[in-house]
């Protein structure tokens, strides 16, 4: 699924009337068309259809034709001037007068005419402002959409919720609060900042006929991940495959009281499919975890021949769970960046350490990936929380091309970027948010990267399989634990296999 902002929309529309021809108003009917099939006309029976006087209120009033076509009440309402209406609009204002329907511009006066329309219909549907807003909605505008949220049963909004950025989500003063959104395309970059949640309901994304090759031509390469998309990474085994097949990883984990890190990332390591796991830490984790696994092997950090041999034989290395911020993890980061010949998945207090040390990454001749939470990442670039929250696919991808690293950018709707490409992860849940996630999602990416993923599709590959289990396992569970996680890995992984 396509990520875009308005410039995109409005990029896509341009091309499609000029280069291609197309008139608007075939694609406002394909609009149309497109959102009918989530007016739930089942379930509702009456529908108060509010229409701003631009292209998005012209695919409100198309709705209302259709609605009234297939015998439901509809109360058709607009605000803004008449004189005002695009072309487009026109076109669908004029046969909903030719077919008799009722059309009531909204101002100060007859305002309570629209409160008593949302109090006695099933549905709302929004489509005052499309994603071109950028004011604050102020006055007549302002009025209308608080008597929507405050009188509706339910709101469907148009392609986006009226009041809300389509390219930032933040709110311009006022939004119409629906518990459905069916946005056209692509899915909007505004969706993704965390305050849009309270105002676009259930997101559904329809196509209205824009060819592949305009999508391409304007599109900035910002991705949702798919289930489909992740299942031709999962191969089937080849029934001659041995274990070098699947890869020879090393976790570098661990420090004095933080075992259970050390202990998270190799095991998942180990339940992803890597064929030979290697934990790297010191004597006192090795000393406490070498009898507890029973698949993965251990060495420690003086035996340095073993563990310098490991690193240059290793097909991918995960480092940083559990280590502590400190001098001797810095330059234990270091002393592999320099001599490792696969890529480098560095997690925790692995990028702790770099934050004043940031060309140790910079002049890495191996290809790594960074896995911070914002309050790491803020750690690391110096970007304030607030900036980094509110603007997340950009802070990644400025990090990711400033570092010359991938980076996973943790929380709801993870952001995984090289500077140019970017994907979000929509999987995942609250019920996860306890000790330990991170360290299974750095088993994982390593075991994937060492099984011959390339870094940037095992990143992608990780973090959507780790949101699903705990997806799955959130249905039954109030509390879902790396264990949990790490339990069900090899169950998923079957189920996902490219058959």
């Amino acid at each position: 699924m396509l990520v875009g902002t308005s410039n995109l929309t409005k990029n896509m529309d341009n091309a499609c009337v000029t280069e291609l021809e197309i008139p608007l108003i075939v694609m406002m009917e394909n609009a149309v068309n497109a959102a009918m099939k989530n007016m739930d006309i089942d379930k509702n029976n009456s529908y108060t259809v509010v229409c701003g006087v631009g292209n998005n209120g012209g695919d409100g009033l198309g709705i209302a034709r259709k609605l009234y076509i297939l015998g439901k009440r509809v109360d058709v309402f607009l605000v803004g001037k008449k004189e005002k209406l695009t072309d487009c609009s026109s076109v669908n204002f004029k046969i909903l007068e030719n077919m008799g329907v009722n059309l009531t511009f909204i101002n100060d006066e007859n305002i309570n005419v629209l409160e008593e329309s949302l109090k006695n219909t099933d549905v709302c549907v929004d489509a005052i402002f499309g994603t071109g807003l950028k004011r604050d909605v102020t006055g007549i505008f302002a009025e209308v959409i608080e008597s929507m949220n405050k009188f509706s049963k339910k709101i469907y909004s148009i392609d986006i919720s009226s009041g809300l950025d389509s390219d930032t989500g933040d709110i311009k003063g006022i939004a119409a609060k629906a518990c459905k959104t069916i946005s056209f395309e692509f899915y909007k970059r505004g969706f993704l900042n965390y305050k849009a949640d309270d105002y676009t309901g259930e997101i559904v994304v329809e196509d209205i006929g824009v060819p592949k090759s305009i999508k391409d031509k304007f599109h900035n390469s910002e991705f949702i991940i798919g289930k489909n998309e992740i299942k031709r990474f999962i191969k089937k085994k080849d029934k001659n495959a041995h274990k070098g097949n699947f890869g020879r990883i090393s976790i570098v984990a661990g420090s004095r009281g933080f075992y259970g890190a050390a202990k998270i990332a190799t095991e998942s390591a180990v339940k992803t499919g890597s064929g030979l796991v290697t934990l790297i830490s010191d004597s006192d984790v090795q000393e406490k975890l070498c009898t507890v696994f029973t698949e993965a092997m251990t060495v420690n950090y003086s035996e340095e021949e073993r563990v310098k041999k490991l690193i240059e034989n290793s097909n991918a290395i995960g480092i940083g769970p559990g280590m502590g911020d400190n001098k001797t993890t810095l330059k234990i980061v270091a002393d592999i960046l320099k001599v490792a010949k696969c890529p480098v998945i560095i997690d925790a207090d692995g990028i702790n350490c770099l934050k004043n040390n940031k060309d140790i990454l910079k002049n890495s001749k191996v290809d790594t990936l960074i896995t911070p939470h914002p309050a790491e990442l803020s750690r690391i670039t110096g970007f304030s929380m607030e900036y980094i929250n509110n603007n997340r696919i950009d802070a990644a991808k400025e990090t990711a091309r400033n570092l010359k690293s991938i980076v996973l950018l943790k929380g709801n709707r993870t952001v995984i970027t090289d500077g140019y490409t970017t994907y979000i992860n929509m999987t995942g849940n609250s019920a996860m948010a306890n000790g330990g996630m991170g360290d299974c999602l750095t088993g994982i990416i390593t075991s994937l990267a060492g099984q011959g993923i390339s870094l940037f599709d095992a990143a992608v590959v990780g973090t959507y399989l780790h949101g699903y289990i705990g997806d799955k396992l959130a249905e039954d569970k109030y509390t879902v634990n790396a264990s949990d996680i790490i339990e069900k890995i090899s169950y998923t992984m079957k189920d996902f296999e490219d058959r």
